[in-house]
């Protein structure tokens, strides 16, 4: 895997979006099997996205990745 600024700041972000859902696979989720399950392949779909991204870095110099260079799974509603 490399290791470049642009991966690890894509693995930030991700980290960051897999933290904010983590409540949906959670035993006492309120969530129905179905929407647990659309949870679950969106969370897959995260982890998965550091083997298909090709991240780029914005061009303003804020050393910061352009998250518009990926595309991220769609969140379930």
């Amino acid at each position: 895997m490399s290791d470049t600024e642009e991966m690890k700041q894509l693995r930030g972000h991700r980290n960051m979006l897999l933290t904010n859902c983590d409540w949906t696979i959670m035993p006492d989720s309120p969530l129905s099997e179905s929407k647990q399950t659309e949870w679950k392949t969106y969370r897959q779909s995260l982890r998965d996205i550091t083997k298909t991204a090709n991240p780029k870095m914005r061009t303003d110099m804020s050393n910061m990745l352009d998250e518009t260079s990926v595309t991220w799974p769609t969140k379930p509603s």
